[in-house]
C-alpha cells in the first residue's frame, strides 16, 4: 500500500465487519474535529496515524508505531507487560526531570515532557528519549497502569476545509495529496470514510488518552 494511502485508511476493515456500533451523526460543526485523534486499530506490524486539526484549519499528520500495552512498578523495578512473554525487569532511578532506565547492563535516559504529578509515582507522565532509528520516541505511563510507545516515522503537515459532514484534506508532500472524506463525532470516537472504508480514532487529550 501507497503512503498516500496510508494517511487516511489506517483502519481497513469496515466497521460492520468488526461489529463496532457507533451512532454516526450527520452534519457535524466543523468545531467538532478540532483536536488530536490517534488511530484505535493500527495495521499487522503496528503502523498507526495521529491526526491534528486545528482551529486555524492548519493539519498534521504523523504515521508511526504505535504500541498500547501494561507496565507494573515494584520498588525501583518497571515491568512493561508483554502479552507473548516475559520481560526483564528495567531498573529506574529518576534526577530531577530525566529518567534512567537500565536493562541488561544498557543504559537510557529519558527527559520528561508533561510535569510531575505531585505525590504520585515518579514515572507516571510522558517521557521522551533518541529511538535507534534518529528519530525522538515517546513514552507515557499513566496512573492506571497503561503505557504507550510512539515512534513518528513520516509527519505531513498541511490544511483542512469542512462544509458540514464533509471535508477535504490537503497534505503536500511525498505521500500526500488532497483526500475527500466524510466525518462523524461520536463522544471521542472519530469516523473519517474515504474510498468506501471507514477510519476509527479516538481522540486524545495533552497528556494522552
Amino acid at each position: 500500500m501507497r503512503p498516500s494511502s496510508i494517511a487516511l485508511m489506517v483502519v481497513a476493515q469496515s466497521l460492520a465487519a468488526r461489529g463496532v456500533v457507533a451512532q454516526v451523526v450527520a452534519n457535524n460543526p466543523r468545531s467538532a474535529l478540532i483536536g488530536t485523534w490517534e488511530a484505535i486499530t493500527r495495521s499487522a506490524g503496528g503502523l498507526g496515524a495521529t491526526i491534528s486539526f486545528s482551529a486555524d484549519n492548519t493539519l498534521r499528520y504523523t504515521l508511526g508505531a504505535m504500541v498500547d500495552m501494561r507496565y507494573r512498578r515494584a520498588q525501583d523495578s518497571l515491568y512493561i507487560l508483554d502479552p507473548q512473554g516475559p520481560v526483564n525487569p528495567f531498573q529506574v532511578s529518576f534526577v530531577r526531570d530525566t529518567m534512567v532506565m537500565t536493562n541488561e547492563g544498557k543504559q537510557q535516559r529519558e527527559t520528561r515532557v508533561t510535569p510531575a504529578v505531585p505525590g504520585a509515582d515518579p514515572v507516571i507522565g510522558k517521557w521522551t528519549y533518541t529511538h535507534y532509528t534518529g528519530v525522538p520516541a515517546f513514552e507515557e505511563y499513566t496512573a492506571t497502569g497503561d503505557f504507550r510507545l510512539r515512534v513518528p516515522i513520516r509527519t505531513l503537515e498541511g490544511n483542512w476545509t469542512a462544509v458540514g459532514d464533509s471535508a477535504m484534506l490537503h497534505l503536500p508532500g511525498p505521500g500526500g495529496g488532497d483526500r475527500a472524506v466524510r466525518f462523524a463525532v461520536s463522544a471521542d470516537t472519530l469516523l473519517l470514510k474515504y474510498d468506501g472504508q471507514t477510519s476509527r480514532y479516538v481522540r486524545t487529550t495533552a497528556s494522552g488518552r
